[in-house]
């Protein structure tokens, strides 16, 4: 087992970090041309998913010369993203965009986001562990943010917009938060708390479940959410109730819903007011 992670590892270690990050802009820049007539909306969060996780936990992690902001580190970051949004919603023909929705391009796409998504949530926890030793919290918190920041930046942004279709992703927590919370837990309870694997163990093992999950998936044209039966089963232990797909809320009563006052309590009130 130990000999397959480590092979692994190595095989995605040699990717070239360019050709990942190239895929990654395609793919999350594909998510977001419904937004393309508002091309700074577009253009926002797109850098907003795309980035989110690493921007988030940058900012708690206040390190700016082992955890920077990313997007703010180097021209290379933006100029990448920039030409490869452009690309996919406003070339010519459409042309980028018709290529990357064919399957085995996006695929190919996702794969590349899956992998540095892996290693980001494994970064953070590495360094939670090395700032905050000793204190659990920490790593499990900011590893889970590397993973899903982007997703909770983006609901933000489309709910001050008016555009989020659905419930956000803090009032019900759904497959980005919970796959990344699962990876942050795998990888520090395998690395730092038991020791059972080396970090790039750890890592492997998390990227190939998500590279496995995403490529199973698109096969497949199914979710394929793994992590929902075991979200039921923890609010079930937990006696908490699980938020509703659909973000419901109670709403406060209006006056008419309100119980009419008793006669007793009108002529109280009545005397109170002479």
């Amino acid at each position: 087992m130990d000999s397959l992670l480590s092979d692994l590892a190595a095989a995605y270690t040699s990717l070239p970090s360019e050709s990942l990050l190239v895929g990654h802009c395609l793919l999350v820049s594909s998510w977001y041309r419904g937004f393309r007539e508002r091309y700074l909306l577009c253009y926002w969060i797109g850098i907003c998913a795309a980035f989110g996780g690493g921007i988030v936990s940058s900012l708690l992690l206040q390190d700016p010369v082992q955890a920077p902001i990313a997007f703010f580190s180097s021209n290379y970051l933006g100029i990448v993203w920039s030409i490869c949004w452009w690309l996919i919603n406003y070339c010519p023909g459409d042309i980028v965009a018709s290529t990357h929705a064919l399957l085995p391009f996006k695929m190919l796409t996702k794969v590349c986001l899956n992998i540095l998504r892996a290693g980001q949530i494994a970064s953070r926890v590495n360094l939670s562990v090395q700032k905050f030793p000793g204190v659990i919290a920490a790593p499990l918190l900011i590893g889970t943010l590397a993973g899903c920041g982007g997703k909770l930046l983006q609901d933000g942004v489309q709910m001050a917009c008016g555009t989020l279709p659905g419930p956000s992703e803090v009032s019900s927590p759904g497959f980005a938060s919970r796959t990344a919370f699962a990876g942050a837990l795998v990888y520090y309870l395998s690395v730092h708390a038991l020791e059972v694997l080396k970090p790039a163990e750890g890592l492997a093992l998390v990227t190939t479940v998500f590279v496995v999950h995403g490529l199973c998936s698109d096969l497949l044209r199914q979710p394929l959410d793994w992590t929902h039966p075991l979200a039921v089963l923890a609010h079930k232990i937990a006696n908490v109730p699980m938020p509703s797909a659909q973000g419901g809320v109670k709403k406060p009563q209006s006056k008419a819903a309100l119980p009419a006052k008793s006669s007793t309590q009108s002529s109280t009130d009545k005397k109170k007011d002479k």
